[in-house]
């Protein structure tokens, strides 16, 4: 039995302790478990990706080379899935902890927590699909980079501004 206690200690037996992660994801699977663990995974992405974000915007000031590297790996498309994932992520975070705050300031809310567990799941869905247009379409030339349009139109404006004097240039491409 995995709820067995040891008679007159207090500890839990062997067996429950020994329970590993499969057996524990089998026991429950509802949805505010998997939004317990997505909840804890996006919290962690984040900060890794804040920690990783500093570093990399420090190596401006030390390292430029470093720096001009860094922007031109984030043209790949494994940065521009990985800006997504951050994304999802960040909102993710965001409406579930909102949804937790709801539920810890209105007790009776709990009674709702399967519904408001889809709603905080279909509106990151939902927001989702904008961002990912914007960011995938690139990719594949269904459209323009973001920016493009408004480089063009001040290069049109002003020809000799250094962002304008390379043909090549792109916007937000950092030049020597």
């Amino acid at each position: 039995m995995a709820t067995a206690v040891t008679e007159g200690t207090g500890r839990t037996s062997a067996k429950l302790r020994n329970r590993n992660l499969g057996a524990a994801i089998r026991y429950k699977g509802r949805e505010g478990m998997w939004t317990w663990i997505l909840h804890r995974l996006t919290g962690l992405g984040i900060l890794a990706f804040l920690i990783i974000h500093v570093v990399e915007t420090a190596t401006v000031i030390y390292y430029p080379g470093i720096y001009d590297t860094f922007l031109d790996s984030y043209k790949t498309p494994l940065f521009r899935f990985a800006e997504l994932a951050i994304f999802f992520a960040v909102i993710f975070h965001a409406l579930n902890g909102l949804r937790i705050v709801v539920q810890d300031f209105r007790p009776l809310m709990m009674r709702n927590q399967r519904q408001l567990t889809w709603a905080a799941a279909a509106v990151t869905l939902l927001a989702m699909i904008p961002i990912t247009w914007v960011m995938v379409a690139p990719l594949f030339g269904w459209r323009a980079e973001p920016g493009t349009q408004r480089h063009e139109a001040r290069c049109a404006a002003q020809p000799n501004a250094p962002a304008c004097l390379d043909a090549a240039a792109t916007p937000g491409e950092v030049r020597q």
